[in-house]
């Protein structure tokens, strides 16, 4: 059955439901590593397996399943099919295996459509299919559009004999491939095609393509037509069809929906050597390189497929691709004028995207096409995601995730994650920058694509180096990502010292219960107070990305409200003796040793550079607070600015951590009867927490492991991520499976002596009783145990059964109870009593493990 049919609908009435707000924090898990070259497509069968099929660029498709990539590949067109495909080395290149996806009918056995699959492929250039019309040039590989079946009978095996090919055309340079294909929520099946490759859509093998690029600046501009906007091919296109076979293994191979909008028609220029028959095939056109698209079942974009085209230099866009549109390649780049093909008279209506960036100027080259200036510069070429309908991360619903494959270029990586939303009716806006990622991706990322499991989660590919089978520390570097949400963890700190200094005296008050800052109104025009604080951050788990920081400080007395306090990040260390100048404090007294004082930042050893402090602060604040009314606001927070960044810094380097230092702004500082006091650390009259400095972090950490994954890393500790473990093997030859290990809450690499598994008899003075033990791990809820019993080893009745990791229950005759195995918590002993008579002579009892996708 259908994935895309069957998942709940996010849409009331017809009408798409907005999800507007901020992207949330993310998590990016790493769910397989070093096992892939450069994964090209993500997809699931829809048929409740589970399984995600990952196409590997060389030519192998393999099953992940369960947390692990089945080590036999579904299906290798290195060494099957009538045209293979072509080989890589160690070099970048966008040929291979591009694309895949199952029929819609793909579970129903009376459809022609059961058990099938199609994939897109590029093959040497030996098929010899033609070019363009008129284009001229040489064919430097095909695509293929093929369509395959699953084994009968090994649901993980592709059948190679029933490869049916539906579709072949030419490319005449190596790039530009597009690649996808998929089913539309109309049945029919969907391709995306580039624009034939090189650069500009106007060299040889596109209409009216040049043997040569022209000169800098203006290679651009030839007035050259172009493969995207010619109808007579297929390049440049989205490619629409019924790949059912129309007339069982006839000449045909696949059938026109009647309602595609270029059948029967001439393409008709003053010149007539483009004029011809348009390709019956097409149902949108002037794409350049179409990477990745698709629907949206919540009402996303009205429900049309939404696509991402790879720009030239400049501009990345994101287009909703209805039926007869044309989206401007090579008239525009987006949105922007790229050159006026001369075959048009008057420019037809192009199509502009919903949402578009230009590429950084820092690229050679890019970015510098006039209408860019106004756009985000986000990255250099567009990877095309889907609109998030899963469950897992409730603040990402509805919204489309996407990538840049890599903002410094192929050759630079640097691959980021992007977000639009649709805020109102085809309102459409970009994330302001990459979407915030708790553990950010390796600065030498590309990502390649995206995919949905069969719950609408997402999942992502990347790759560390650039060439094809050019591995990272001498094993493949593809990656597979999963998205999750990030578990926000709060971290509330105090300061591990802190200290007032005075101007014009020596005076400290290093464990006084207050800071002073501002000016007073004492002696003339009156003196300064300046506040140190400093915190700890041992105590923050490595490697953490943090989401915020503000530090709180509570008044405890004040003369004059709204004037600007600033937090300044200190450059030099200081102390806190054992000065304590009690109340009011406003004074201070006299230091003690190490006390930092306005002449001395260590009493009596060592000076300021400068009094006050001066010199060994950064000039600029790292946050700014206006003061107001105590009475009104008691605590006062100081948030943004560069707070966050100082704080992260400490963390990485520890050793330049010197705290802040608290003062008014100039004119707070110039204006008598305005200092404040706040609480100290020190701080211990009533409600002494409430009063003493705080330091709020928040981050985003890792949700927890499944008990799956964590019992997996805990018996293969080496093992890379998504690393096939056989559940049916004996890894420690104790007789048991793994799966059955895993049951019981054992270790696979560790032999047990004891099965988990009893039986006895027993009987009183009318019946005989039959007795049944087994171990269960209440942490395994993805499997489910069944005690069942049969006379004939075939047929097999469940009478007591435990799922989800809830407590065993008896289906029929048996009495059950279960409880904890001493020393060994948290797992559980079921009990489960038979009367012998009830079991109407079944004499043969099994424990069945089974685990759930």
């Amino acid at each position: 059955m259908n994935a895309f049919r069957t998942k709940l609908l996010a849409a009331v009435f017809g009408m798409p439901l907005m999800c507007s707000g901020a992207f949330p924090s993310l998590y990016l898990k790493n769910v397989c590593d070093d096992q892939l070259h450069a994964p090209t497509n993500i997809c699931n069968a829809g048929d409740g397996s589970g399984r995600l099929f990952i196409c590997d660029q060389p030519g192998k498709i393999y099953v992940f399943q369960s947390g692990m990539l089945l080590p036999t590949p579904f299906m290798d067109l290195t060494i099957t099919g009538q045209n293979k495909i072509i080989t890589f080395t160690t070099a970048y290149s966008e040929r291979g295996l591009l694309g895949m996806c199952f029929h819609p009918d793909f579970e129903n056995e009376s459809s022609p459509g059961y058990r099938c699959f199609y994939v897109n492929y590029t093959a040497p250039a030996s098929l010899s299919t033609p070019n363009p019309v008129g284009a001229g040039g040489t064919t430097n590989c095909v695509t293929v559009i093929a369509e395959y079946k699953v084994s009968a009978t090994n649901p993980n095996i592709a059948d190679p004999a029933s490869e049916r090919v539906l579709l072949t055309y030419g490319q005449p340079q190596s790039n530009h491939n597009g690649g996808q294909l998929e089913f539309g929520p109309d049945g029919y099946l969907y391709i995306a095609s580039g624009d034939g490759g090189g650069a500009d859509d106007n060299q040889l093998g596109h209409t009216q393509g040049l043997a040569s690029r022209p000169p800098a600046p203006n290679q651009r501009v030839t007035g050259t037509l172009g493969n995207g906007q010619d109808r007579r091919t297929l390049l440049g296109k989205i490619l629409r069809i019924d790949p059912t076979d129309p007339d069982g293994n006839g000449p045909l191979t696949y059938a026109i929906p009647p309602d595609n909008p270029f059948i029967g028609l001439n393409q008709d220029f003053t010149d007539d050597s483009l004029d011809g028959p348009m390709r019956a095939e097409i149902f949108a056109y002037g794409m350049r390189n179409p990477w990745r698209f698709c629907w949206d079942e919540g009402g996303f974009g009205g429900g049309a497929m939404i696509c991402a085209d790879v720009g030239q230099l400049d501009v990345e866009e994101i287009d909703l691709i209805t039926l007869g549109g044309n989206y401007g390649w090579r008239i525009k780049e987006g949105s922007i004028a790229f050159d006026t093909p001369t075959a048009y008279g008057t420019l037809p209506t192009v199509t502009p995207p919903i949402a578009e960036y230009a590429h950084p100027t820092a690229l050679a080259g890019h970015g510098t096409l006039p209408g860019t200036e106004v756009m985000q510069r986000l990255g250099a070429s567009i990877t095309g995601g889907y609109v998030y309908r899963g469950s897992e991360i409730p603040d990402l619903q509805g919204k489309y995730v996407f990538a840049d494959y890599a903002v410094a270029g192929i050759t630079g990586g640097g691959g980021v994650l992007l977000g639009l939303e649709e805020t109102g009716p085809n309102v459409f806006e970009l994330n302001t920058g990459p979407l915030d990622v708790a553990n950010p991706l390796p600065s030498s990322a590309r990502i390649y694509c995206f995919g949905e499991d069969e719950r609408g989660e997402l999942y992502f590919a990347a790759k560390t180096t650039s060439g094809v089978l050019a591995p990272d520390g001498g094993k493949p570097a593809g990656t597979i990502y999963k998205i999750q949400g990030g578990t926000v963890t709060t971290l509330t700190l105090n300061p591990v010292k802190d200290n007032s200094m005075y101007e014009g005296s020596t005076n400290s008050n290093g464990r006084g219960e207050h800071l002073y800052v501002g000016r007073t109104g004492d002696a003339g025009n009156g003196t300064r107070r300046r506040a140190l604080l400093k915190f700890d951050f041992s105590g923050v788990p490595p490697g953490v990305s943090l989401t915020s920081a503000s530090v709180s400080l509570t008044i405890t007395k004040q003369i004059a409200q709204d004037f600007t306090f600033n937090l300044h990040k200190m450059n030099a260390d200081w102390g806190e003796g054992t000065s304590n100048a009690g109340e009011p404090g406003g004074l201070g007294v006299a230091p003690t040793t190490n006390d930092a004082t306005w002449s001395h930042r260590l009493h009596p050893s060592t000076l300021w550079p400068s009094p006050g402090a001066e010199g060994s602060y950064v000039s600029a604040p790292s946050a700014s607070k206006s003061v107001g009314n105590f009475l009104v606001e008691p605590v006062q927070v100081w948030t943004g600015g560069n707070l966050l960044t100082d704080v992260q810094g400490w963390i990485s380097s520890p050793s330049t951590n010197y705290g802040w230092l608290l003062r008014g702004d100039d004119t707070e500082e110039a204006t008598p009867y305005t200092a404040t006091r706040f609480g100290s650390r020190e701080y211990n009259q009533s409600n002494a927490a409430y009063y003493r400095p705080k330091l709020t972090l928040t981050y985003n950490t890792a949700p927890s492991p499944t008990f799956f994954e964590s019992w997996l890393t805990a018996g293969y500790p080496s093992n890379p991520p998504g690393t096939y473990v056989d559940l049916e093997g004996d890894d420690d030859v104790d007789g048991m499976h793994n799966l059955l290990e895993y049951a019981y809450g054992y270790s696979p690499t560790t032999a047990n002596a004891d099965n988990g598994l009893t039986t006895s008899l027993s009987d009183d003075s009318i019946n005989t009783f039959f007795h049944v033990t087994f171990r269960r791990d209440p942490r395994a809820t993805d499997l489910i145990y069944e005690l069942q019993f049969c006379d004939d080893v075939q047929n097999w009745s469940t009478e007591v059964i435990s799922i989800s990791g809830d407590p065993a229950f008896a289906t029929n005759i048996a009495d059950v109870s279960e409880s904890a195995i001493s020393g060994q918590a948290p797992i559980r002993q079921v009990f489960a009593t038979f009367p012998v008579a009830g079991l109407d002579g079944k004499n043969f009892v099994r424990l069945r493990i089974s685990k759930t996708p």
